[in-house]
């Protein structure tokens, strides 16, 4: 059943009419329009985008949406218009168990350092569902549920995105970890800025630098995981950068090589921070860990 939700107007509670979606494919064109209603910052998961609609798994099933984020995590979505049992979400495993036995043929052993992801969608979850999505100890694959409702009002619709997720991620993605670089006490940095200090101190100590030395110094790999998305630069010349990617993608601040402006992408988390951290180190700059509770 669906919850009321009141908003205030002129000092008074109204409550907004619930409006669910009637068929499976218009949740479906809804999500195709409006993707960044399944972005989640604390799981990472930004910068959704759809890859395919109604893609045919094998002869006999067909993934309503397969998605991509920007931190090259993939996802199968499946949908549902009716409470979500354990019959989607036993569904949803099959679907995932049988996509990566096709990404093991198609990268072989680099398959398992794909990350993919299940994502049930639904107006409301069973709660023998919902128990099985938080206390899952699954360590690949993991299944998340989203509960969709939609309101309107005077000519205004309403959409919220409830999510479900396995306790065990929610306590590793508490993460508060910063970082020191070349023992600069003063200054502690995120992880997306620590990437952009050691991109400007390489560009400080060669000045004069093209962009293609500066690619091979940080190379796509530090970040690409084999996947097929085309977004996964750590450094992109800006006249190169979509308008849309400008400033979700990559940091507002440019910086210049001898070949122009370039920027530095911003997207890395846990996820993908420790492969740059021991880059880094190679390359001899010094990173010191801070973890503040």
């Amino acid at each position: 059943m669906q919850e009321l939700l009141f908003v205030y107007k002129n000092g008074e509670a109204v409550a907004l009419r619930p409006k669910p979606f009637c068929f499976e494919l218009a949740m479906e064109g809804y999500i195709a329009d409006n993707p960044q209603i399944l972005s989640n910052y604390q799981l990472d998961l930004t910068n959704p985008e759809v890859k395919a609609l109604e893609l045919p798994l094998d002869s006999k099933h067909r993934i309503d949406i397969m998605m991509q984020y920007a931190n090259d995590t993939s996802a199968i979505i499946e949908l549902k218009n009716i409470v979500v049992d354990n019959g989607a979400h036993q569904q949803l495993l099959n679907y995932l168990q049988i996509k990566r036995q096709k990404m093991a043929k198609e990268y072989g052993e680099d398959a398992d350092k794909l990350q993919l992801i299940g994502i049930l969608l639904g107006p409301a979850f069973d709660d023998q569902v919902i128990k099985q999505i938080e206390h899952s100890t699954r360590k690949q694959d993991l299944i998340y549920g989203v509960e969709l409702q939609r309101y309107f009002d005077n000519g205004n619709w309403y959409v919220f995105a409830k999510w479900y997720v396995p306790c065990r991620i929610m306590n590793e993605r508490k993460d508060y970890t910063k970082y020191i670089l070349n023992d600069k006490t003063n200054l502690q940095l995120g992880k997306g800025r620590l990437v952009y200090e050691v991109v400007k101190d390489y560009l400080d100590k060669n000045p004069g630098i093209g962009f293609a030395k500066l690619r091979r110094g940080f190379p796509d790999s530090l970040r690409n995981r084999k996947s097929s998305r085309a977004k996964h630069h750590v450094v992109e010349m800006e006249s190169n950068v979509l308008p849309d990617d400008r400033f979700t993608r990559y940091f507002k601040e440019p910086l210049m090589c001898a070949d122009g402006a370039f920027v530095v992408s911003s997207q890395w988390g846990i996820g993908n921070i420790k492969p740059f951290i021991e880059y880094a180190k190679k390359m001899g700059y010094k990173i010191e860990e801070v973890t503040n509770h």
